[in-house]
């Protein structure tokens, strides 16, 4: 018995032994794939020309690594699927096309030009400075191509995306242009992400026919025309988690829009400018429509969504609406205010105003922003506020609806709280959470009675008559206000206006805004909506198909199933025996 035990585990071994056999051949594989992708180093030394060549003469997934500090008179042409890549290179641009630019008839000059030959390439870690070039980079038709962690400055135009589907524009500093940041024309399926736009002579950045990106989290500041502009066509775009601060305009939507979401994002301390192209009036908002917006009927599934934005401390309105179009019915939205006579929203827009309230936290603070139905929302823009409690401050920082604050409170006292709001302390009795749960905030969502969760005593108590508090027992009900405002039925929430009641209209149209790019509309129903944020990274294609590379697993298999055969026969040849 014990030699068929050990007859048994040699045969073990001898199937251990072949299954590390083929996974050092797949390794080995692996090796040389790897192997095939050439690393070339580009010295400063190197002309332009030369450089050029070597990017013509070079393999599909080839990597080109700027090792030097900088570099003067750089215009090259990627012509085919390249990972460029450098720590920190600062990169001069050229002003005079090369000849491998003019024989391609391209008439804009460039730092780098991807032609649709280079699709899946990648730059990433470059300083390009655009010196008397028209832009820093420009991806022509060059699909799933990514930009990422570079920092473009001066020129006519940062970067500009054309005629493109799945680009990655990401972690990006663009900034001092002389025209946009960004421009993005007839552009599919692309994200736009985490990058910082600020003091370009224009937009910080440009859509026009752009079908389904994600251009989110993304820091807009200091542009002199808008944050985000968007003009033609815009369908199935994702807006979202931005920031635009200290433009004339947050964003600026000029575009026939269907399916576009704008959501959670923060336009707030934007300016008046009175040297505005559209007209003085037209500036220091958060939100304005131009007079070629369009988007479907109220009530389609495809009308543009705002909602959960913060609109605040903007100079004009919070949100503003052209006078020469109908009145627009935004979703809710936050304008620091909890008296809807104060939001500051053009009369020609209906705006349902979000509320603030508070739930209770072990030890701490909870503040929760709800919507006009009393649901606690959960993806919002983000903002400060300050709150005091009994002589102290503290800085409230909302994320996602929701800001904490740890003020080391005792669980069996009650306090009143100070929310300052629209620069104005908005009062509330809190006693904050006991047991070892820190974050009660699931019993707080409201009932149909208006009351809150029995987690603490969350009742607002501004002396603000129209901020939706009852004064008998004081519940927030749900968001409701005694207040007559603008809505379209019974059911749809409280609106706000404009304190002063007044549009004030501006004969002033300035110069035309609209890009003069390609105008073609393109093929909306192409695209799907791609995953939020996501950043790709460029992997070089394997010269080694997939389907060698991927038999290791049924090789691992059969041998497993021909050592069960062995097995199973040398048990069975004793009873033969």
């Amino acid at each position: 018995m014990n030699k068929k035990i050990l007859n048994v585990l040699f045969i073990c071994l001898i199937g251990l032994f072949l299954i590390s056999a083929v996974n050092a051949t797949d390794d080995l594989q692996n090796n040389v794939i790897a192997s095939n992708s050439t690393v070339y180093q580009i010295t400063s030394d190197l002309s332009n020309d030369n450089i050029q060549a070597m990017f013509d003469n070079a393999s599909d997934g080839d990597t080109f690594e700027f090792t030097d500090n900088e570099y003067k008179d750089i215009s090259l042409i990627v012509d085919k699927k390249l990972n460029i890549v450098s720590k920190n290179s600062a990169v001069h641009t050229f002003s005079q096309l090369s000849s491998k630019a003019k024989t391609l008839g391209i008439t804009d000059t460039f730092g780098f030009y991807f032609t649709s030959n280079s699709c899946g390439s990648a730059l990433s870690g470059l300083k390009i400075i655009v010196t008397d070039s028209d832009y820093g980079i420009i991806v022509d038709s060059s699909d799933d191509t990514t930009i990422k962690n570079t920092v473009v400055t001066g020129g006519v135009n940062g970067i500009l995306v054309k005629n493109a589907d799945g680009v990655n524009i990401l972690s990006n500093n663009i900034s001092k242009a002389q025209s946009n940041g960004l421009q993005l024309q007839d552009v599919k399926n692309s994200v736009i992400s985490k990058n910082i736009i600020s003091y370009n002579v224009r937009s910080g950045i440009e859509t026009s026919n752009s079908y389904y990106c994600n251009i989110t989290n993304n820091t807009v500041h200091h542009n002199s025309f808008n944050g985000i502009s968007m003009y033609n066509i815009s369908s199935g775009n994702m807006i979202k988690y931005n920031e635009a601060y200290e433009n004339p305009n947050g964003i600026f939507i000029d575009s026939q829009s269907t399916n576009d979401v704008i959501n959670a994002n923060t336009f707030t301390y934007n300016r008046r400018d009175t040297d505005y192209e559209l007209g003085a009036f037209e500036s220091g908002n958060g939100l304005l429509f131009g007079i070629d917006f369009k988007t479907s009927k109220e009530g389609s599934s495809s009308r543009l969504e705002v909602k959960y934005n913060v609109l605040a401390h903007n100079e004009g309105y919070q949100a503003k609406n052209n006078p020469d179009l109908p009145v627009f019915k935004l979703g809710d939205n936050w304008f620091d205010s909890t008296d809807d006579e104060n939001t500051f929203v053009c009369p020609m827009l209906l705006a349902g105003i979000m509320k603030l309230n508070t739930f209770s936290v072990k030890n701490g603070i909870g503040l929760q922003m709800y919507d006009t139905s009393g649901n606690p929302v959960q993806e919002f823009g983000t903002f400060d506020t300050t709150v005091n409690v009994d002589g102290n401050q503290y800085t409230a920082k909302f994320v996602n609806g929701k800001a904490t604050i740890d003020a080391n409170l005792d669980q069996d006292k009650e306090y009143d709280i100070e929310v300052m709001v629209g620069g104005q302390p908005v009062n509330y009795k809190y006693k904050a959470a006991t047991g070892e749960k820190d974050d009660n905030q699931d019993s707080q969502t409201s009932n149909t009675d208006g009351e809150r969760g029995s987690s603490g005593t969350n009742s607002q108590t501004s002396t603000d008559a129209t901020n939706g508090a009852s004064k008998g027992n004081g519940n927030l009900q749900n968001g409701t206000s005694n207040s007559a405002h603008y809505s379209s039925n019974e059911n749809s929430g409280v609106f706000g206006t404009n304190a002063s009641g007044n549009y004030q209209d501006s004969s002033d149209n300035g110069q035309d805004a609209k890009t003069n790019g390609d105008e073609s509309a393109g093929d909306a129903s192409d695209g799907e909506v791609s995953e939020e944020g996501k950043a790709y990274e460029v992997v070089p294609e394997s010269k080694i198909s997939k389907e060698i590379t991927d038999t290791s697993g049924l090789v691992v298999l059969s041998i497993v199933s021909l050592l069960g055969c062995l097995i199973y026969g040398y048990w069975r040849r004793a009873d033969f025996d």
